[in-house]
């Protein structure tokens, strides 16, 4: 007789759309992938979500009734109470009411959240925070974002967009930001940030930029970037140290805020850990208060680019497991 449960989780991004159907114990036993392609437009988006979805939860002839619901991991503004997208420039899409086509399709609960937190979700329930009550996830990729648990409840704030730690201001007179603010932390110390820096030095001359790096071609990239510094390239390991100083101020703010037992740090930045882990170590290490730096741990996310899937399936677990006590407000 089948005794698992499971959850399907789907991790909606600008490239790629990634579904899982995840058991209770954190593992994905059947995955579907698809091209976002959203210049397709809307509707041709929304097919490819409900065809990923159909596959995983009919792949492994799962009991239809052990299936107890979607979770839906997605960038953007997101209202988790109606379970819509309301801005997500990445798709290109306002005010579409995901979770409800989601929901009239299978028949299931949906959840949505914030892709942070559904990766903070995953860390905390079965990654590098597991055991813990007080655990922060930052994710560093084309943006800079964070998902907050505080003692065993993830923080989602009114609508779910709580842990916008890109758009904290670490200088309150520097560049203006999209967002509106100024001097916010992901304009130094993002995927883009590092991209910025090292054209800026190329546009202006500077001569310590590598022939190896730049392989004939002038798009840099932060892959590119990334792969130069773990190779010793000095040039990019200098914009990684930067980037990683400036991270280690803004996690200084949360450890300050929050006393967290660890900070897991992941997304696609964090592919240059080697390097940019040990900037922000250093960092918060110079500028927390002593007692509460001494406390909280600097780690690197385990559960890799699955973590959105994991964690958006794993709140559904948690919200109907009374032992894990994961509570939302």
């Amino acid at each position: 007789m089948e005794m698992d449960e499971y959850a399907i989780g789907l991790d909606l991004g600008g490239t790629k759309i990634l579904a899982g159907l995840v058991n209770s114990e954190g593992q994905m036993i059947s995955q579907a992938q698809l091209p976002t392609t959203s210049e397709d437009g809307e509707k041709a988006v929304i097919e490819r979500v409900l065809a990923a979805i159909e596959s995983v939860m009919f792949d492994k002839k799962v009991n239809r009734r052990r299936v107890r619901g979607v979770g839906i991991a997605s960038a953007g503004v997101i209202d988790s109470k109606t379970n819509e997208i309301i801005f997500a420039s990445n798709l290109g899409w306002s005010n579409v009411p995901i979770g409800k086509l989601i929901e009239d399709k299978f028949n299931l609960p949906v959840r949505l959240m914030n892709d942070a937190n559904a990766s903070a979700v995953a860390e905390w329930m079965w990654g590098a925070g597991k055991g813990t009550a007080n655990m922060i996830y930052v994710t560093v990729s084309t943006g800079v974002g964070a998902g907050i648990i505080s003692d065993g409840r993830l923080l989602s704030g009114i609508d779910g967009s709580a842990g916008e730690f890109g758009h904290i201001s670490i200088d309150w007179n520097g560049p203006l930001c999209l967002c509106g603010n100024r001097g916010c932390l992901e304009i130094y110390s993002s995927g883009t940030a590092i991209e910025n820096a090292a054209r800026t030095a190329l546009a202006n001359g500077d001569t310590a930029i590598s022939a190896s790096l730049l392989h004939g071609n002038k798009e840099l990239t932060a892959k590119q970037i990334g792969e130069a510094a773990l190779r010793g390239d000095r040039f990019s390991i200098d914009i990684l140290k930067r980037a990683g100083f400036y991270l280690g101020v803004g996690a200084t703010s949360l450890i300050h805020l929050f006393n967290p037992e660890v900070i897991v740090f992941g997304g696609g930045v964090m592919n240059t850990a080697p390097i940019i882990l040990q900037e922000i170590e250093k960092s918060v290490r110079e500028r927390c208060i002593p007692g509460m730096a001494s406390q909280v741990r600097i780690e690197l996310n385990r559960l890799g680019v699955e973590s959105g899937v994991v964690g958006a399936a794993g709140l559904l677990f948690s919200e109907w497991e009374h032992e894990r006590k994961l509570q939302i407000f």
